[in-house]
C-alpha cells in the first residue's frame, strides 16, 4: 500500500470519527429542544390560569361538576382541556421515540394520570373529544379513564 493510500484511508477514518462527533452533539441539541417543547406545552394552560382569574373559575368549576356547565363555559374548559391532552400526547410520543428524558415523562404522565382520577370533569371532557386523538394513544388515555373507580 502506498503512502497515496494510506493518507486517504486515515483522511476517511478521521472524517468518520469527525462525522460521528457532529452526528452525537446534533442529537442532543434535538433532544434538549423536544425536552424545552415539552415543559412548554406541559406548562402553558398552567400559565393561562395563573394569567386569567376568569378561566381558572371555569376550570376548577368544570373539573368538580361538569354538567352544572353553561354551554359557553363547557366549550371554554373543553378547549383548554385539549391543550392539556395535546401536551400529554406529545409526550407520550416523545417518550416512545426516546426524545424526552425518561424522568420528565414518568413525573408528566403521573400529574396526567392523577387528573384524570381526581378530576370528573375530565371524564365528560373525554367522551366527547376522545375522537380527536388517534392510537395508541387514544387506547392508553382511555385504558386510564377505564381504571378509575365508579362515581359514588
Amino acid at each position: 500500500m502506498g503512502i497515496t493510500e494510506v493518507t486517504g484511508v486515515i483522511a476517511v477514518v478521521v472524517s468518520v470519527l469527525y462525522l460521528g462527533l457532529q452526528i452525537r452533539d446534533n442529537t442532543k441539541v434535538l433532544r434538549s429542544q423536544a425536552h424545552y417543547n415539552a415543559l412548554s406545552l406541559a406548562q402553558r394552560p398552567m400559565e393561562m390560569m395563573i394569567e386569567n382569574e376568569s378561566l381558572a373559575n371555569v376550570v376548577n368549576r368544570s373539573y368538580a361538576n361538569p354538567d352544572a356547565m353553561s354551554a359557553d363555559d363547557w366549550a371554554r374548559f373543553g378547549n383548554y382541556a385539549f391543550i392539556g391532552f395535546n401536551a400529554w400526547e406529545y409526550l407520550y410520543y416523545q417518550h416512545r421515540d426516546k426524545a424526552i428524558p425518561k424522568e420528565l415523562w414518568v413525573g408528566a404522565d403521573a400529574y396526567f394520570k392523577e387528573l384524570v382520577e381526581t378530576k370528573p370533569g375530565l371524564t365528560r371532557f373525554w367522551s366527547e373529544f376522545q375522537t380527536s386523538f388517534d392510537e395508541p394513544f387514544r387506547s392508553y388515555v382511555a385504558a386510564e379513564f377505564a381504571r378509575k373507580p365508579a362515581a359514588a
